[in-house]
Order: C-alpha cells, then sequence, then structure tokens
C-alpha cells in the first residue's frame, strides 16, 4: 500500500499513548544499546513501535525512531528516525547526503512510489546535539502524550534510564 504525504504526517503527527512500555534497561544487542515500546492512536487501527538505539561503542552514533503497522497484511513502514552522526556519507543509502551531523530521516509519498526506502531523504538538524536531547525532540514529533513522556523519560540526562510505577519490565 502507498502513502500520500497527508497520510505520512497523520501519522507522525498524531498524539500517542504506550500500549506497551519499554523495559527497565537498555539491552546490549550486536553492539547497540536498544530498547522499543508500543504505542496506539485514536483514528488509527494500527500500531506504532517507537525504537530506540545507541551505538556501545560510538554513542554519538545513535537513531531514535517510529514506525507503523497498519495491521491490515501491508507490512510496516519507518516514518521517521532521530540520527546523530555516524560517517561522511552512506553512498549506498543516500549519495547526496552527509550523514556526519546530527539529522532527521522522514518518509516521504515520492521514496514510497520509487520503490525506495520510505524514510530514504534526510535534512541536517539543530534541534539536538546527542541523544538526550533527540530523545526529548522525537517524543515532541511524535505526539507522546505528556504524562506518558514524563512517566517514561523523565530524564533522558541519566543514560535513558525508565522509572515505572506498577513494576513492570
Amino acid at each position: 500500500m502507498g502513502y500520500s504525504q497527508a497520510q505520512i504526517e497523520e501519522l507522525i503527527n498524531c498524539d500517542k499513548k504506550v500500549s506497551s512500555s519499554p523495559r527497565r534497561e537498555l539491552r546490549l544487542v550486536n553492539g547497540h544499546w536498544r530498547n522499543d515500546m508500543k504505542l496506539v492512536s485514536k483514528g488509527h487501527p494500527g500500531e506504532f513501535t517507537a525504537f530506540f538505539r545507541k551505538n556501545a561503542d560510538f554513542q554519538e552514533n545513535f537513531s531514535i525512531g517510529l514506525k507503523y503497522d497498519p495491521k491490515n497484511g501491508d507490512g510496516e513502514i519507518t516514518l521517521l528516525r532521530c540520527n546523530g552522526p555516524h560517517g561522511a556519507f552512506n553512498r549506498a543509502f543516500d549519495p547526496d547526503h552527509p550523514h556526519c551531523e546530527h539529522h532527521i530521516h522522514t518518509a516521504t509519498e515520492a521514496a514510497i512510489s520509487a520503490g525506495l526506502k520510505p524514510e530514504k531523504c534526510a535534512a541536517q538538524t539543530t534541534a539536538y546535539a546527542s541523544y538526550e536531547e533527540a530523545v526529548q525532540h522525537f517524543l515532541n514529533l511524535i505526539h507522546l502524550e505528556t504524562g506518558e513522556a514524563d512517566r517514561y523519560f523523565p530524564n533522558t540526562t541519566s543514560q535513558f534510564q525508565f522509572e515505572f510505577e506498577d513494576g513492570e519490565d
């Protein structure tokens, strides 16, 4: 299924609530600290996944993103990724975009129509300068409900620690 630019923007900008909380601590998998959480939004039958990745050796190399699965058999689409610097160029992915600065990849109708990765397009950003700042920027971009952001991300300057009221993992 294709998505119009308006549909992509609506999926990114709709209000979201946590349906499956992130783990209490990041897990180290294949050299990256990782965590995920599931989100839902009124008016959208599918499910969103927010993912958080940080390279264990080069913590300035990170990716924080949002995927959407419409749950209709079409499969998921990556809508957005907030990235840290990770090299001068990634010629295989986007030969014209330097990846040596903080940047944001956003899905576009044009990329989907061309059969490319939906989030191929990227733009450099000064909205954040660290992983912790990127987490806060990302939560604002995806419109995570304020109470949810405060509950799961009370202090992103402390290495992404999560607090739970009910002892969930």
